[in-house]
């Protein structure tokens, strides 16, 4: 039995043949022109899965880079000021070792004690170094400058918050320490419901006025917030709005807490002033969120009612014993009894060491001065117990504290105060030698994530290359194929489909 193939499957046949081959030719010549052996998911679907979560990946390496390089400079500036903030501490020994010598006198004490001025004024310098005018010990305080003289020595207007950065998933890096850890103290007591807004923002308190609070749902309600507000009355006059936002203190009790229970979602959570006020700025809230609000740190100054348990972030502090060196009075003060900052400077004023304990003009550490215009009064640590630098009163990170004593020390000629501030001086050296050191780890770790983070980018993109780029060779070679076997194509084809009537009689 003979079976006829009609005309029209052969041509169907010979147009699929002669497609198959042009469409392979195509994609031949695509890959010589982008180089590419995957220019649509078709190509190769696998293929494009790999290459996309590659190419994920080294965008956000690259970010992670741009992250470092962009704030690398922040962690070198902290270790070139600490570095000259060492330098003159040793200055500032050699100074007060002469000054315990046999020829010193109240003459050439007098002379020390203008150097003296000179290395404070270095240290401000260091201290207050900027990048990208931003202050590098300011904490996450950037815009402010953390340090300042005051007649009572130096204030610190900064946070006890480390500047962070993301340098690799789920990975944070310190770019900056706060001056509260390498130059001064902050005692930085926890937001309670009872502290006073006029003891907000280190004691300087906020601007009264009024703030309005539209939730995500269009509810609107004004509060009116003044200087005699405590948290607590604060949070009650937010959460009689009626609305659906609720506040609170945040969970590391540092700031304020809005959140937002709407159901339906029309708008952002807004904070904003009344009157062109500056409420809500000082109050950390001002803005807009999609969900709920938390804000900055409102840094509380302390006060006398100020609880032990509550410094420090809220972690407190453990009390002991400090020494203080006044003139011919000294002795040891015990303060393990004491459970609010009161207490610890009634204990001290009660010694018979003839010195007033207070608290400084920021409200974030404590002074112990002499009775006496004829003696300074020096406070120290006992042994290896760091009361006396965790309060603020000398010695280790107090670095001002410990110069403007030594300072006070040569003026008045004190020689008991000279030699109980060079025990001091040593602390504070070592402990700012300490801070190199761990300034020095974490700019290494940078480093090292930054090294790790390129090598992963061409380790990755590499990788990517070799699902993604043609074999131009091959692609070459292909396309010579492909056009010999296109030109046969159709020579053959145009051979075999010459029909004629025979073609159509049975």
């Amino acid at each position: 039995m003979v079976t006829r193939v009609t005309s029209q499957a052969q041509q169907a046949n010979s147009l699929q043949n002669i497609f198959r081959i042009t469409e392979d030719l195509f994609k031949a010549q695509q890959e010589i022109a982008s180089g590419r052996r995957i220019n649509k998911p078709s190509d190769d679907p696998a293929a494009i899965r790999d290459a996309l979560l590659f190419r994920s990946s080294i965008s956000q390496s690259n970010q992670f880079v741009r992250n470092i390089d962009n704030n690398r400079l922040y962690i070198q500036a902290s270790d070139s000021a600490l570095e000259s903030v060492g330098v003159n501490l040793i200055r500032a020994k050699e100074l007060a070792v002469s000054e315990l010598g046999g020829l010193a006198s109240s003459e050439t004490r007098g002379f020390a004690a203008n150097e003296f001025d000179q290395i404070i004024s270095q240290i401000f310098e260091s201290a207050n170094v900027k990048i990208k005018n931003q202050f590098v010990f300011s904490g996450t305080a950037l815009r402010t400058q953390p340090f300042e003289q005051s007649a009572s020595g130096a204030v610190y207007f900064g946070n006890s918050e480390r500047f962070q950065i993301a340098v690799g998933q789920n990975t944070n890096a310190d770019f900056t320490i706060p001056g509260s850890e390498v130059l001064a103290n902050d005692l930085n007591p926890k937001l309670t419901g009872s502290t006073s807004i006029s003891s907000l923002n280190g004691g300087s308190g906020i601007t009264p006025g009024s703030i309005t609070i539209t939730d995500r749902s269009g509810n609107s309600g004004t509060v009116s917030v003044s200087s005699s507000d405590t948290i607590d009355s604060l949070i009650s006059k937010i959460n009689a709005l009626g609305g659906n936002v609720t506040a609170s203190i945040n969970s590391n009790g540092s700031g304020l807490q809005l959140t937002d229970g709407s159901s339906v979602i029309s708008q952002a959570l807004t904070v904003a002033e009344v009157s062109g006020g500056s409420t809500a700025l000082d109050l950390g809230i001002l803005g807009q969120r999609d969900g709920s609000l938390s804000g900055s740190d409102l840094n509380p100054g302390i006060t006398s009612g100020t609880l032990i348990s509550d410094l420090n972030g809220g972690d407190g502090l453990t009390l002991n014993q400090i020494d203080i060196v006044n003139g011919s009075a000294s002795g040891t003060v015990t303060l393990s009894s004491a459970t609010t900052i009161g207490d610890v400077i009634s204990l001290i004023d009660s010694s018979s060491l003839n010195v007033t304990a207070s608290i400084n003009s920021s409200g974030n550490s404590l002074l112990v001065n002499s009775n006496s215009s004829s003696t300074v009064a020096i406070v120290k640590n006992v042994g290896t117990d760091e009361t006396a630098e965790n309060l603020g009163l000398g010695g280790g990170k107090n670095v001002f504290t410990t110069l403007f004593k030594m300072r006070d020390a040569l003026r008045a000629d004190d020689s008991l105060a000279i030699l109980a501030s060079l025990e001091n001086l040593d602390s504070t050296l070592a402990s700012v030698n300490n801070n190199r050191a761990v300034v020095g780890a974490s700019l290494r770790r940078i480093e090292l994530s930054d090294f790790t983070l390129e090598q992963s980018i061409v380790d990755e993109s590499e990788q990517l290359a070799e699902l993604e780029e043609a074999d131009v060779v091959k692609s070459a070679s292909d396309l010579a194929n492909l056009q010999f076997a296109l030109q046969a194509t159709l020579s053959a084809t145009a051979q075999i489909l010459q029909p004629t009537l025979l073609d159509f009689l049975r």
